[in-house]
């Protein structure tokens, strides 16, 4: 996947709300898929650990994911529904700027080809 762009995002879950917040993603609306693959999603991936969420995207172009899901009305809802699970992370209701919480890549290893 060289040709593909990551992104990372960090969402903070209410911890009464952790099991709720997973069994929802166990049916994730067409909707929303069907705005991911728009966007070029190659493989999205989501970890639980306690109340942090970890976010995973590798898309071919990050600007195009952004404008594909910026405005989409089955994400927003999405969004809007499990944020009652949350205490931060993405805001549907943001400008689109701000909506996710990318994080900045630090650092980074990658073994020599041999």
């Amino acid at each position: 996947m060289a040709d593909t762009e990551r992104a990372v995002y960090v969402q903070r879950l209410d911890p009464d709300q952790r099991e709720a917040y997973v069994a929802a993603h166990d049916d994730v609306p067409e909707g929303v898929t069907d705005a991911m693959e728009r966007g070029g999603v190659e493989e999205f991936e989501l970890y639980v650990r306690d109340d942090v969420a970890v976010c995973i995207l590798e898309c071919a172009d990050l600007d195009a994911y952004l404008d594909a899901v910026d405005g989409d009305e089955a994400v927003a809802e999405w969004e809007r529904y499990t944020g009652q699970f949350k205490q931060s992370g993405v805001d549907a209701d943001a400008d689109p700027e701000a909506g996710i919480p990318f994080m900045a890549r630090v650092w980074r290893f990658e073994p020599d080809a041999e």
